[in-house]
């Protein structure tokens, strides 16, 4: 599928880490599947891919530790 942001690519499938801070807190999910355009960097997230996400980091950051990473 052509990217719609810059319409110079097609969006990729890749793994890439993300990241969340709450309250001086520190939560990394690494491998989380999504789609990117190889062009502008522009990333796309399931709805099934974003709703496991968030539960995932809200457990990492309410596990109290300052940082915190899963996979």
């Amino acid at each position: 599928m052509r990217c719609p942001h810059c319409d110079q690519a097609d969006r990729v499938a890749v793994r890439r880490a993300k990241l969340a801070e709450r309250d001086g807190r520190v939560a990394i999910v690494t491998g989380v599947p999504m789609e990117e355009c190889p062009a502008c960097g522009e990333r796309w997230l399931s709805f099934e891919v974003a709703e496991t996400l968030d539960a995932i980091l809200r457990r990492l950051i309410a596990s109290g530790a300052e940082t915190a990473t899963a996979h």
